[in-house]
């Protein structure tokens, strides 16, 4: 009993270390970088709120530059080989995100979620890394924790696994983040 508390409590050491590296590896601010911008993000925020924006328009979130591209409905993705299937349906948004800050982002299918009235939808990293696989098995912008420098953009598919009724819904909406904690979000119209 003694033996299991003790790796117990070294696996919760161990997960909060490794929470606080990827925290640091995601490019987080710092403190004083907040505090002094916070004045400026909510004016910003408040104004940018305010704008529409839909399939093929430019999109901008803090250094980030996110560009849906299309939808797709399906029932599978990936290689006709060893496809994903769907629990329900799957929507398969095709995107292009360009970095225009001055540091490397890891970008990940978390940073995408869906929005449908009240409700909000996570991305399946799994189908969504199947969607950029080739025929040949090779994985190409999966946005599974891929690091994107300064002045770089990459495209790739993100995948929800939705009900056949939500996923044909005319109010869908793909809300996009500044990174992994999103301190600043927008959404992007889907019709």
């Amino acid at each position: 009993m003694k033996k299991f508390f003790k790796m117990g409590c070294l696996g919760f050491i161990a997960l909060i270390v490794l929470i606080i590296i990827i925290g640091v590896a995601m490019g987080g601010n710092d403190s004083s970088d907040k505090a002094s911008s916070t004045s400026s993000n909510k004016q910003t925020t408040k104004d940018e709120s305010k704008k529409s924006y839909g399939v093929g328009d430019t999109v901008e979130v803090g250094d980030m530059v996110y560009t849906v591209n299309g939808k797709e409905i399906t029932s599978q993705v990936g290689p006709a080989v060893l496809p994903t299937e769907a629990k329900g349906k799957f929507l398969v948004v095709d995107l292009k995100v360009k970095n225009n800050g001055d540091k490397a982002v890891t970008v990940d299918s978390s940073f995408f979620k869906l929005k449908h009235g009240d409700k909000t939808f996570d991305a399946d990293s799994a189908a969504s890394m199947s969607a950029n696989q080739g025929e040949d098995g090779n994985i190409k912008n999966s946005f599974f924790l891929e690091q994107l420098n300064p002045d770089l953009e990459m495209g790739g598919k993100v995948v929800f696994d939705l009900s056949p009724e939500t996923v044909e819904a005319s109010d869908l909406q793909l809300q996009v983040q500044t990174g992994a904690f999103g301190t600043q979000t927008e959404v992007i119209n889907l019709q």
